[in-house]
């Protein structure tokens, strides 16, 4: 199975989490198609992300989350979850930006396409 976003093909749509379980802080990890992925919503933002920091590929399962950010514990760097940019001006310049999976409301869960 794998996660196409922006491709037109016959596709499944997989449930993840119902909209009314989503609220300020949630984070929640998913594997999808043999991919870790991180449901979460913050500051009124809600993505989802490759559960590793694009930094180093260190999880971001613990990271923390505040005001539509979420940084990673292992370096300290936040990434915008609205813009998927690293937020520290430029000393993170360098650091590429979160990817994040297209999601889809569908029947009041939010889930992703699949093939």
């Amino acid at each position: 199975m794998a996660i196409y976003p922006d491709e037109k093909r016959a596709m499944s749509f997989l449930a993840l989490e119902s909209v009314a379980n989503i609220n300020e802080g949630y984070s929640r990890c998913f594997k999808v198609a043999r991919q870790q992925l991180l449901l979460v919503h913050s500051g009124g933002v809600t993505k989802l992300i490759p559960a590793q920091c694009p930094h180093e590929n260190y999880s971001l399962k613990k990271a923390t989350l505040d005001n539509g950010k979420i940084r990673c514990r292992k370096h300290g760097i936040a990434f915008c979850l609205d813009t998927g940019q690293a937020v520290g001006g430029e000393v993170v310049a360098s650091v590429p930006g979160l990817q994040p999976i297209t999601l889809i409301e569908q029947n009041g869960y939010l889930g992703v396409l699949t093939d």
